[in-house]
């Protein structure tokens, strides 16, 4: 018979997750995914980039939601939940339902609105079968662990967090437009540049000025960074705290990469820091 208890708790689960973040980090200065301008042969069958965003973001919100739902008990009797079970009995919204929606705004803006915005490079199968694996397990441990925390009142004590990921969203949803803008003065129509059969870069990149890029190569990925680390003050959970180290984890070595190839094609004047913007 199956045991009544998980195998690994909530808890144990953002730990263990936690973990495999940092033993990634060190490996991810070395191996650079193969996408963007780090795009290079050798790493399986091209697809189209946007295609492959979309279907490599698009799992992180269905994932998420799936698990909150699953692992969700709003028939607990010692719950406070009103009908329905996203709600407190005097109508307040959860906490969880404010940082669910607040996490389907991002990715929807991720997988839909960014990859329509702008031409991208293509990436490879491997590359969107990592990335889909990775939002998956992303968004199984922090649904399963919101899923805990369905009947708690979003309150004042959420909104210092709240105000840092929106800070976050406007960094690098702001450094996102500015550096599309300069993509398509430079390319004449707007997008990522034009590539090479072999995949690297044409001619058609500049280094990026204006606003936070005079200060650092990559505040998009700062803003990012600022998100998450906003998502896991408001909501204070273990699981978001390593999602938060993961973004790190994961666009810190790549910021680092990205200030590397401006060197190698525009000189050492490039000084500004990788992803740090003070």
């Amino acid at each position: 018979p199956s045991s009544p208890h998980p195998a690994m708790t909530p808890s144990q689960a953002a730990s263990a997750w936690a973990a495999a973040g940092l033993a990634a980090f060190p490996f991810l200065f070395f191996v650079s995914a193969p996408y963007g301008k780090l795009a290079r042969d050798g790493w399986g069958a091209p697809i189209d980039g946007r295609l492959g965003w979309f279907l490599q973001e698009l799992p992180s919100p269905l994932a998420l939601v799936t698990s909150l739902m699953v692992n969700h008990r709003a028939d607990d009797p010692s719950s406070s939940c009103g009908a329905g079970g996203w709600t407190r009995d005097d109508g307040a919204p959860s906490m969880a339902l404010v940082a669910a929606a607040l996490w389907c705004a991002h990715y929807a803006n991720r997988a839909v609105r960014y990859p329509l915005t702008r031409r991208m490079s293509h990436t490879t199968l491997p590359v969107v079968l990592s990335a889909v694996a990775f939002n998956v397990v992303n968004g199984t441990v922090c649904g399963s662990e919101l899923a805990r925390r369905g009947c708690e009142a979003f309150g004042a004590r959420n909104l210092p967090g709240l105000a840092l990921m929106l800070l976050g969203v406007v960094v690098n949803v702001t450094a996102d437009e500015h550096l599309r803008a300069i993509r398509g003065k430079k390319d004449g129509g707007g997008g990522e540049g034009r590539r090479r059969r072999d995949g690297k870069s044409g001619d058609s990149h500049a280094t990026p000025a204006g606003g936070l890029f005079d200060r650092c190569v990559c505040p998009h990925y700062l803003g990012e960074l600022i998100e998450w680390c906003g998502f896991a003050a408001m909501t204070q959970l273990a699981s978001s705290f390593a999602f938060a180290f993961w973004t790190f984890a994961n666009l810190f070595p790549r910021a680092t990469a990205y200030r590397e190839w401006y060197r190698e094609r525009f000189g050492t004047g490039v000084v500004r820091r990788a992803m740090a913007a003070w």
